[in-house]
């Protein structure tokens, strides 16, 4: 693996970080009925296996080189 594609696997890291961090918020969903009540809901949570599993995968072909 060459340095540009290892920059390149870097990148793509961050890249995973920055989104699951601006993905890690609060966020509720309306749940209408007699009363309306909100439910908590963290987008970050439907993502952080895939992200996890990314990262590592990049990290185990980064520390290869």
């Amino acid at each position: 693996m060459n340095e540009e594609q290892l920059q390149s696997l870097k990148n793509i890291r961050n890249a995973l970080d920055d989104l699951y961090g601006k993905l890690d918020i609060d966020l509720y969903e309306k749940i209408s009925a007699a009363k309306v009540s909100y439910k908590l809901k963290k987008p970050s949570g439907l993502i952080a296996e895939n992200c996890e599993y990314i990262v590592k995968e990049i990290t185990k072909i980064t520390d290869e080189v």
